[in-house]
């Protein structure tokens, strides 16, 4: 069954966004300022940030140190957008942090639970707290935490209404953060027309700090200085590169801030082994069909969904739905060439798009009324993509055990 929210966060609309931080503050002021309980990380983007704020968490406590990581969306439930030392949080810790905050009635879904994160770090008392932001950069809620080390992944189209119809204005939006930062750091993913517009001029690239290159069978090659080591990329994909690069640029910065102490390969690659990011192009079971889960959810994640369904030596059939904000024809045009055959669902989610206007863009695909039945009009293998909650509701199913 669908997870259900705490009661707390149940009249805190997830899409409500509000473009300001005073009340944030406001209400953490009203706690004792948690968001500054610990050193802080924060990483900023399009796409890629959850994947990199996730290697960089695994890194870090490779080495150590005790974390605390906040990401977004979640897929399953709301707990695995806290988590302290590898483990989400437990209802009954989340709902006491929430009850904490709940004479702050005016505070947003994200809002809420990005304080909540703040709090649960600080009563834990970890040594650095890895942060995901949610929208843009430079009105997002985990802004508060004025981190001191800020990564950028890339700068894509999603949320221009909200950031601005041109890449530039959207580039100088994700750049605040970075321009505050002590140790600022830009990924390889960042397109080098933007860099003006970041207007970080403290910032370094990721690969004056650290190169990372492509190997035969998904290994890397990780060079620093004169050291030098081979690993397996932790996430599957080639664009994942890049963020591992970034996260590794960042835990260099960590070094630097006196975080770490020196970083050790055999600990970075113990990390990586060891750490689970599903929906980046993992694979589960629903029933007793195997499918391929991947988050891309916007133009520039689809576009890295075909280039690596190309490399596969087989064709995938696809299951696809989104949410009603997103660019479908756009990403119906990128994916419909390189799979098979194609299915397109409703999810239950007020925001997601109708099944008529998937239809649309994907004039081939036969319609369902959700996931379950989306699968079973498609023969193996099948890859899903085009929304998290699609994700999300796969590893539902699969947890229920579900034949398709």
């Amino acid at each position: 069954m669908p997870q259900v929210l705490p009661l707390s966060l149940q009249n805190r609309r997830p899409g409500r966004i509000r473009p300001e931080l005073g009340p944030l503050r406001a209400a953490l002021a009203r706690l004792g300022d948690p968001q500054f309980a610990c050193p802080s990380i924060l990483v900023v983007g399009t796409n890629g940030k959850g994947s990199t704020a996730a290697m960089l968490e695994a890194i870090l406590r490779a080495h150590g140190l005790r974390t605390g990581l906040t990401t977004s969306p979640h897929l399953v439930s709301v707990e695995e957008r806290i988590r302290i030392d590898g483990r989400r949080i437990d209802r009954a810790s989340l709902e006491d942090h929430l009850d904490r905050l709940a004479a702050d009635v005016d505070l947003t879904f994200f809002e809420t639970i990005t304080a909540a994160a703040f709090l649960a770090f600080a009563r834990s008392g970890v040594d650095v707290a890895i942060l995901e932001a949610g929208m843009g950069g430079s009105w997002d809620a985990t802004r508060v935490a004025e981190s001191a080390i800020v990564g950028l992944t890339n700068v894509g189209s999603d949320h221009a209404e909200w950031l601005g119809a041109d890449v530039m204005d959207r580039a100088r939006d994700k750049g605040a953060p970075l321009r505050s930062a002590r140790w600022s750091v830009v990924g390889p993913d960042v397109a080098a027309g933007l860099l003006p517009a970041v207007a970080a001029p403290e910032a370094v690239a990721a690969g004056d700090l650290v190169r990372v290159r492509g190997l035969d069978g998904g290994r890397v090659r990780v060079s620093r200085d004169t050291k030098e080591v081979e690993l397996e990329l932790p996430l599957a994909g080639a664009h994942q590169r890049g963020n591992l690069q970034l996260a590794l640029a960042l835990a260099i910065c960590a070094e630097k801030a006196g975080l770490v102490r020196g970083l050790d390969p055999s600990a970075v690659i113990r990390g990586l082994e060891n750490m689970s990011w599903p929906g980046r192009l993992t694979e589960t079971r629903v029933g007793d069909r195997s499918v391929l889960l991947d988050g891309a959810h916007n133009l520039e994640g689809a576009e890295a969904l075909a280039a690596e369904l190309r490399r596969r030596p087989v064709t995938y059939n696809l299951l696809f739905s989104c949410l009603d904000d997103k660019p479908v024809e756009a990403m119906a045009e990128v994916l419909s060439p390189v799979v098979g055959d194609i299915a397109v669902c409703g999810l239950n989610d007020p925001r997601a798009m109708p099944v008529e206007r998937l239809s649309a863009a994907f004039p081939a695909a036969e319609p369902a009324s959700n996931p379950k039945a989306g699968i079973a009009h498609l023969g193996d293998p099948v890859v899903a993509a085009g929304s998290l909650r699609l994700v999300g509701r796969l590893l539902e199913l699969a947890e229920e055990g579900v034949v398709s």
